[in-house]
């Protein structure tokens, strides 16, 4: 009841559950957070872990089966690993859409793109790592995302230091990360775990922190208890390296990382997180960066020449305040909208810029000047024959139809707005073509 403990004293009303899946339970419930607020069941989700080392007995238990190592440590994927070292922690992350986010005004440390958990099924022991199960879940988790995951930058790994966890992770990241790099571009793969031990249900929220950190000021922390490379894990072939410095972000890769957790029991978890400034899902691989490789046109329109001017000034310190913060818009989708997605008046700005920055230097110049046009657009409609249509349809759906009237009235409406001469609805009643309706300004 510890979780629905805390339901009761907050009064949260969502699902209320206690996950124990080992050392995975952190990510596994993150999941159910997850999920819980894509099917719209919560519109937040609190997840939280704890692990407190109060007595000796898992200690007795743990080291009789060899989990443990003598030196208290987590050397991971190092030549001395010998089992892992445990350590105490309480981590809670709140969850919510960025949507909600945003409205909300809150601080968004990272966008989880997606996540996945899968079980080992049969294999030698119960507590015996599977290497396919492992590589399954990354490569679904990725497929279901439809992200390159040639382009993450960095993985956060299980890592706990025992030989056969460390083996079969390594192999997981290998056959996956590793073997779509060159042998010059490896994956950079480290873990919390050797700085504040192993803490078991804690250590994938751990995990989520640490990364969210790194993704949001492009630093990677170093793998401390890491000297001699354990000679069973062949870095250069599988293209994997450990950082044993401060290391910033990977030149050219995405501000992307990936999370990557296992239960002894079988239980395995993936998460895929960005920072808040990457691309959204529509366009893989475009970075919501200052600078990108191909120019694009940004139109801005409004109804004469000063507010035009003055529309592209804001623009440009609207978008000097985000660079500043390093949270610009992605170019593709700042293009997009404002050709698409707003209305085109008399006059013009086209502005022609490789990168946010060149956008806004343009943008700044006293010598930008907006095209006008004074000749009438003309406005036409095109209705195709294809047996359904007859001439006196749209007077018996007007007639017959409150919500079509209603709707015919709101666009004759608009579209005398934009300087029709004509009457929509009286066209609809009045024009009897069988094949074809054509509408023009004149």
């Amino acid at each position: 009841m510890r979780a629905n403990r805390i339901s009761h004293f907050y009064d949260l009303r969502g699902p209320s559950m206690s996950i124990d899946t080992a050392c995975s339970s952190g990510l596994v419930s993150l999941h159910q957070a997850v999920q819980s607020i894509r099917s719209g069941e919560s519109d937040m989700s609190i997840v939280g872990a704890a692990s407190s080392l109060l007595n000796p007995d898992m200690f007795i238990s743990q080291s009789t089966i060899g989990f443990l190592g003598a030196d208290g440590r987590c050397y991971a994927w190092d030549a001395r690993a010998q089992g892992y070292g445990r350590g105490e922690g309480v981590a809670a992350l709140i969850l919510t859409s960025l949507d909600a986010a945003m409205r909300g005004n809150h601080h968004v440390y990272a966008i989880i793109r997606e996540a996945g958990l899968n079980q080992d099924g049969k294999t030698a022991t119960i507590t015996s790592p599977s290497i396919e199960a492992q590589v399954q879940l990354i490569e679904t988790c990725y497929k279901r995302a439809g992200l390159d995951m040639s382009r993450t930058g960095y993985v956060e790994a299980h890592m706990t230091g025992t030989q056969a966890g460390d083996l079969a992770e390594a192999e997981a990241i290998a056959r996956t990360f590793g073997s779509c790099r060159e042998a010059q571009d490896p994956v950079l793969v480290g873990s919390i775990k050797t700085n504040i031990g192993h803490t078991e249900p804690v250590s994938g929220l751990a995990a989520v922190i640490k990364t969210a950190f790194a993704l949001e000021y492009g630093l990677i922390p170093p793998n401390i208890n890491y000297e001699t490379p354990n000679p069973k894990i062949p870095l250069n072939e599988w293209r994997l390296q450990v950082p044993k410095t401060l290391t910033e972000w990977p030149l050219g890769k995405l501000r992307r990382a990936s999370i990557n957790n296992f239960g002894y029991g079988g239980s395995n978890a993936h998460v895929i997180l960005e920072a808040r400034g990457e691309s959204s899902s529509a366009n893989e691989g475009k970075r919501n960066s200052l600078s990108v490789s191909k120019s694009r046109v940004y139109i801005f329109s409004a109804k004469d020449s000063l507010a035009c001017k003055a529309i592209a000034n804001k623009y440009a310190v609207y978008l000097r305040t985000l660079i500043e913060i390093d949270q610009g818009p992605c170019p593709g989708d700042l293009a997009y909208t404002l050709a698409e997605r707003r209305s085109l008046f008399s006059w013009v700005v086209a502005v022609r810029a490789s990168s946010l920055t060149d956008l806004a230097d343009q943008l700044e110049q006293p010598t930008l000047k907006g095209s006008h046009t004074t000749k009438q657009p003309r406005l036409g409609f095109v209705f195709n024959g294809q047996g359904a249509q007859w001439h006196a349809m749209g007077r018996e759906l007007i007639q017959a139809y409150p919500v079509f009237n209603s709707a015919i009235r709101e666009a004759d409406s608009i579209l005398r707005v934009y300087g029709a001469t004509w009457s929509l609805l009286g066209m609809c009643i009045m024009i009897p073509v069988q094949i074809q309706i054509y509408l023009t300004a004149k």
